[in-house]
């Protein structure tokens, strides 16, 4: 059974830190997985069978935006719409938080998830902890091009 849960500060991270450890520093290569913003975020954790599958923290930027991270999938879940979904849960979160603007810093290699979940790319691209990436911003008060385009039919 595939279940998520959203949990508030430092016991997200504890449930969710053996997946990012795997997912960032051994796959990766990052140094670090944990900083000071785990204890301010929301995590989202995804469960198959009582198992973590899936992770990701959001924490508020300023009254009207939330910083969307640390998205990791277990390697042998990934392309089963888990990251999809745990998006779509943290989207839903900030909009109930009262804010409009969800906001990632993405690898190079997963520009096209975000695209896909309806971010857009804004500025150039930089260097963090050695990996190129760049700055994506969703407006969640606008309907996803992606999902919600009407045909010339449905009119």
């Amino acid at each position: 059974m595939l279940e998520f849960k959203l949990i508030y500060g430092k016991d997200g991270y504890e449930r969710t830190k053996n997946l990012r450890n795997d997912v960032f520093v051994e796959e990766q290569g990052f140094r670090y997985d944990y900083d000071d913003k785990d204890d301010i975020s929301w995590h989202i954790v995804g469960y198959e069978n009582g198992s973590v599958i899936g992770a990701a923290r959001m924490y508020k930027l300023s009254e009207t935006s939330y910083k969307i991270g640390r998205v990791a999938v277990r390697k042998d879940c990934r392309h089963n719409y888990i990251g999809d979904l745990m998006m779509k849960t943290l989207q839903d979160k900030i909009v109930g938080l009262g804010a409009i603007e969800a906001v990632v810093s993405s690898q190079i290699e997963a520009r096209g998830f975000y695209e896909y979940e309806g971010y857009e790319a804004e500025g150039d691209e930089y260097l963090e902890e050695g990996a190129l990436h760049i700055l994506m911003k969703k407006d969640l008060s606008k309907p996803c091009r992606r999902c919600c385009q009407i045909t010339e039919e449905e009119k």
